[in-house]
């Protein structure tokens, strides 16, 4: 019944450990989306009117060049057309946006500045060059809509908007602007220590899990050990006592067998050689049921004496199934036991059987009966079988 329980126990644990890590593993994809989402809500609800009013801004320096034949040309010509631009421009400085600037693309593709807004210690000079940074700057005037280009750092989001100005549906001029918005440190701070706690979490059920693994695999091993016999390497008493409540005695015809004489073979050569016996008839006694059926089950119960439990199939015949008691019978007589290297020892058992051991209360009562079957056999002068019904 312990190991019973230990199993039930043990599957317990392994099915609640993977119950919880599916949910931690869950809670720890939905905390990094909901970390996603607040930043997409942030960027949106920050940049809105941040967008528009850029975009305004870029209208209002349109009017202004008004019906120019040629926008770069006409900037760089008028110091005063220049000053109005930047006075525009200048309305979008904020304290997240940090840089305005109208830029071109002269004929070698390279970006130049046309107006800054900047502060005079950083204010870009006319036609100075401006390094770009990724394809979009170029995609702007081939799609002619307006993008803004996000770059991630630690505590803060950096975003170029760029918006273009076009005339008779060209590209003509880009509109930029450089901000940046902190990060909802308060609400990310909380989230990372979520995730940090579901990552420990799942750290420790992993170790759990592991121990819990190992613990079991030893405390079977250690069972296995418990069960079996170390001289005869079949099952032992302990085994059966664990077992014994839960074999299904209508599937077994149940045998008992005892060496005869034993004693006697202790008493004349030795229990080396005694041991040897032991050994070499579990091991025929093994290899004869094996022949037949995996499932039979070999029990060391006591000095000289076996139990041996034949599992029954329902396409043989009641005599087939207990013919296999018959091969232990005649193998074992046939056996030759070599104790040294001149001398052989031939050996015989008894046997006692009963087909059905169903029919009585339990375990114990069957033994019984297959038992008493087995000194009846042992009266009327060994090596034979008896059988019960």
């Amino acid at each position: 019944m312990s190991t019973i329980k230990f199993l039930y126990s043990s599957k317990l644990k392994v099915f609640v450990s993977f119950l919880i890590a599916f949910i931690l593993f869950f809670l720890l994809y939905e905390t990094i989306n909901l970390e996603q989402k607040i930043e997409k809500n942030m960027l949106e609800i920050s940049t809105s009117d941040v967008f528009s009013i850029t975009k305004n801004n870029a209208l209002e320096i349109k009017r202004l060049l008004g019906v120019s034949d040629d926008y770069v040309k006409d900037i760089q010509a008028n110091v005063n057309l220049q000053k109005r631009i930047e006075q525009k421009l200048k309305l979008l400085i904020t304290s997240n946006i940090k840089y305005a600037y109208l830029l071109y693309k002269d004929k070698n593709e390279t970006f130049r500045f046309l107006v800054d807004a900047s502060n005079p210690d950083e204010k870009a000079l006319m036609n100075q060059k401006f390094d770009v940074d990724s394809q979009e700057w170029f995609d702007i005037y081939v799609d002619k809509k307006e993008r803004f280009i996000q770059h991630e750092f630690l505590k803060s989001l950096s975003i170029s908007f760029l918006v273009p100005i076009i005339k008779e549906d060209t590209v003509e001029l880009v509109l930029a602007i450089d901000f940046s918005l902190k990060k909802v440190e308060n609400i990310n701070s909380v989230i990372q220590l979520m995730q940090n706690a579901i990552v420990v979490i799942l750290a420790i059920l992993f170790l759990f899990f592991t121990v819990l693994i190992i613990q079991s695999f030893n405390y079977h091993q250690v069972k296995k050990t418990a069960y079996i016999d170390k001289l005869t390497n079949v099952y032992n008493r302990n085994y059966l006592q664990e077992k014994e409540g839960s074999i299904q005695l209508e599937n077994y015809i149940l045998g008992v067998i005892d060496i005869d004489y034993f004693k006697k073979v202790n008493d004349t050569y030795g229990h080396n050689i005694g041991d040897l016996v032991l050994k070499k008839t579990a091991g025929v006694i093994l290899n004869t049921i094996r022949s037949v059926n995996e499932e039979d089950i070999v029990i060391r119960y006591g000095g000289e004496e076996f139990i041996v439990l034949v599992k029954k199939s329902a396409k043989q015949k009641m005599k087939s199934r207990y013919r296999v008691f018959n091969r232990i019978l005649k193998n074992i007589e046939q056996y030759k036991f070599k104790i040294s290297e001149t001398e052989d020892l031939s050996i015989t058992v008894s046997i006692g059987v009963t087909l059905n051991p169903n029919k009585y209360t339990n375990f114990s009562e069957a033994f019984k009966v297959a038992d008493s079957a087995l000194y009846k056999v042992k009266e009327n002068g060994r090596n034979n079988i008896e059988i019960v019904e």
